[in-house]
């Protein structure tokens, strides 16, 4: 599922193609879009929300129109040339002067007024890649609202933030050393994650690709997401697939470095020195290393009675 990031590049994309062009074709495949036609609307440009990307329109009377997508897991957009995939996949085709945009395999399309867009976003959190960075304390507190949820769910509930998905739902309890599956009530400094996540996800909207490493810039380089071995120890990575998964996501995590305890606290010191030659350590927002002293254990293991295995909590997190 493309994340926030590549939806905020996709609308700054479509906006510099063909903000200002009159809409010369306009052809749908798509029953929820029957009716819909944009010739000699003008195209006013494309704007985001977390996952959701908005199309705006002024018809010749003056009407503002929104052409709504979510592209879930395999929707795409082509902006430029024409698609040469079949006509079944192409949902819809607008015609321009400086070319073609194209929704392929798009599942979620419709049309609102555009001053209606909010009732579509409303019940989702501050965006991630809006014109402003939501505060990290702030985010962090929308996470920990329900304490039993673990970690990466939580931070896949648009509800909370949108923007984030799976990537950063693997890498950043990574880079802070804490488990995807560690329940957000049992998690000390969360601020200190949103501090490193929300710049990252920023810089990443800007100029792609997804880089959460510092290495290899211009490459999707990654730290434990899609990898086998931890990449600071050597343990063999434990993995959840999408359908044992408690949030429904494919995960990785190594259990030395990311350790599932009652109370774990967000460890800024490997932070910085694992993401030493990342830019984001350059952004104002990043924040500055500071000791961890992790709580002792009662019993000296992690997990507790009435967990599954490893300890793991077994809850359902929304999208």
């Amino acid at each position: 599922m493309p994340e926030g990031d590549t939806i905020r590049r996709l609308a700054d994309r479509i906006t510099e193609r063909f903000a200002g062009q009159t809409c010369g074709r306009c052809v749908t495949r798509d029953p929820r879009l029957v009716g819909l036609d944009l010739v000699g609307a003008e195209m006013v440009g494309a704007d985001a929300f977390g996952k959701h990307l908005f199309v705006r329109f002024r018809r010749p009377a003056g009407e503002l129109l929104s052409l709504h997508a979510h592209l879930l897991m395999d929707g795409r957009f082509v902006v430029g040339p024409a698609s040469k995939e079949p006509e079944w996949r192409r949902r819809i085709e607008l015609w321009f002067a400086d070319g073609r945009l194209t929704g392929l395999d798009v599942p979620l399309l419709g049309v609102v007024p555009t001053a209606r867009e909010h009732e579509l976003i409303d019940h989702l959190g501050p965006d991630l890649c809006g014109r402003t960075a939501p505060d990290p304390a702030m985010v962090a507190s929308r996470l920990q609202h329900d304490p039993e949820v673990p970690l990466a769910a939580a931070l896949l509930d648009q509800r909370n933030v949108a923007g984030f998905g799976n990537v950063y739902a693997v890498e950043l309890p990574f880079v802070v050393g804490l488990s995807p599956n560690q329940p957000v009530g049992g998690i000390d400094g969360l601020e200190g994650l949103l501090a490193i996540g929300t710049p990252m996800i920023r810089r990443h909207a800007v100029s792609g690709p997804r880089n959460t490493t510092g290495r290899r810039l211009g490459t999707a380089d990654h730290f434990v997401y899609g990898r086998q071995s931890c990449p600071v120890c050597a343990t063999v990575l434990r993995h959840w697939n999408d359908r044992d998964s408690p949030w429904g996501r494919v995960s990785a995590w190594c259990p030395s470095c990311q350790r599932l305890e009652p109370r774990r606290s967000v460890d800024l010191v490997r932070a910085r020195r694992l993401l030493a030659l990342h830019p984001v350590r350059r952004d104002p927002l990043f924040p500055r290393a500071t000791p961890v002293v992790e709580p002792a254990s009662a019993t000296g293991q992690a997990g507790s009675a009435g967990q599954g295995p490893d300890g793991l909590p077994e809850v359902s997190a929304g999208r």
